[in-house]
């Protein structure tokens, strides 16, 4: 008989499952903009994410609450350090895109001493849930995949991330204060329409089909904690400035301002 994941009593308030510092709900200003490290103009990762969540959705019985219209177009693929609510006119009393780029631009050396002549590389090697609805895995809203943080690319990803979001966050473009969970959407039903309803994320962990991807035994897995797999490690070639909302030509999101990481 199959295992149900469920989580254990003594649930932490760690790191595990914590929200992105991409959201806040407190904040009542629509959010306009996010700083992205975009890594969807891969192919390789574009093919790779595409098959398996063209898998999910092809499971027989079908897994509850999956459709195409949750699974986030693997072009948009980026890491969130933040986002922001930012004026359109130069002359506003708020802060503007053109101040959010001029602050990015002045971040670019720290960024390069922190990188230490290494590139900086996305390891895509944990799977896992943002909380759930009642603490019940059968009604998840974004999965998603991210670094371990054991290697030394992670480090690195870590540091310039937190250095980054710091900056934004110490010159008031960003107001969430939690800390920075680092991550890749890849199932969202903040786009499912009419309604936002929930998926079960154990019976995706219980299906056949995730059995060639999870490197974790989970027969006694609790779904607070991360699972190990292997989607690849991906270079950034530049820290961006994003438009929410936007298409670019090839369905990405819309970069209004750059730091490139070129040496």
């Amino acid at each position: 008989m199959a295992t149900k994941y469920t989580a254990r009593a003594s649930a932490s308030t760690s790191r595990r499952g914590q929200f992105s510092s991409g959201t806040n709900r407190n904040f009542k200003s629509r959010p306009t903009h996010f700083i992205s490290l975009p890594i969807g103009h891969h192919v390789q990762l574009q093919e790779s994410v595409k098959s398996f969540t063209d898998g999910l959705l092809n499971c027989k019985p079908a897994l509850p609450g999956l459709d195409r219209g949750i699974v986030i177009a693997p072009r948009r693929l980026h890491l969130t350090l933040g986002v922001m609510t930012l004026e359109n006119s130069p002359g506003s009393s708020g802060r503007t895109l053109e101040d959010a780029q001029a602050l990015l631009c002045t971040l670019r050396t720290r960024v390069m001493e922190l990188l230490n002549g290494h590139s900086l590389s996305i390891p895509l090697t944990e799977m896992n849930i943002m909380n759930p609805d009642r603490g019940n895995a059968d009604n998840a809203h974004v999965l998603w995949l991210g670094p371990s943080l054991d290697t030394e690319d992670a480090q690195r990803l870590k540091s310039v991330s937190e250095f980054v979001n710091k900056a934004f966050s110490d010159a008031g473009f960003i107001q969430d204060r939690r800390p920075l969970k680092l991550h890749c959407t890849i199932l969202n039903t903040s786009y499912r329409k009419p309604s936002r309803q929930p998926f079960s994320y154990n019976a995706i962990l219980m299906s056949p089909f995730i059995r060639e991807f999870v490197r974790t035994p989970l027969e006694s897995h609790d779904f607070r904690d991360p699972v190990k797999v292997e989607f690849g490690t991906w270079s950034v070639d530049e820290i961006q400035i994003c438009k929410m909302g936007s298409y670019g030509p090839e369905g990405e999101y819309v970069s209004c301002g750059c730091c490139s990481l070129a040496s």
